[in-house]
């Protein structure tokens, strides 16, 4: 886990280390052990920090890293969706049901066409005076 994220994230929360630890269940040496990088928390507990700060796993990992300009919403939605058990239904290739590795896979991929997607909406269009019309050969 890059623990760095973690001050990164609780820092925007408004958030101190005791409040964090709290609202995990854990004590707050133990959340302090996370964010200087000396403990790794359990797979159970990096989705309760996960869903605290409103991230993927994946984020908190730096496999999938989450745009900065990212609403909450925007992360939120992403996240249900990849979660969503019917998105997962009828998965398979050639017949054959995907394994969990490959859905994971999956997921990862859909996710950097999500970002990517919402990037492109975010960039402004091009001034109109240089784009060419259907038919126009200038």
């Amino acid at each position: 886990m890059e623990y760095k994220k973690l001050r990164e994230l609780r820092d925007k929360r408004g958030l101190t280390q005791a409040d964090a630890a709290r609202q995990l269940g854990i004590a707050p040496t133990t959340y302090a052990s996370y964010e200087q990088g000396k403990r790794e928390p359990d797979d159970a507990t990096k989705m309760n920090i996960a869903k605290l700060y409103g991230v993927t796993v994946d984020y908190l990992l730096g496999i999938n890293r989450t745009p900065e300009w990212a609403t909450e919403k925007q992360v939120t939605d992403l996240k249900e969706w990849l979660n969503d058990p019917d998105a997962n239904v009828g998965l398979s290739f050639g017949g054959a049901e995907l394994t969990k590795e490959e859905k994971e896979k999956l997921k990862m991929s859909v996710t950097q066409i999500f970002w990517d997607r919402l990037k492109l909406e975010r960039m402004p269009l091009p001034n109109a005076r240089y784009m060419r019309k259907d038919g126009d050969d200038k």
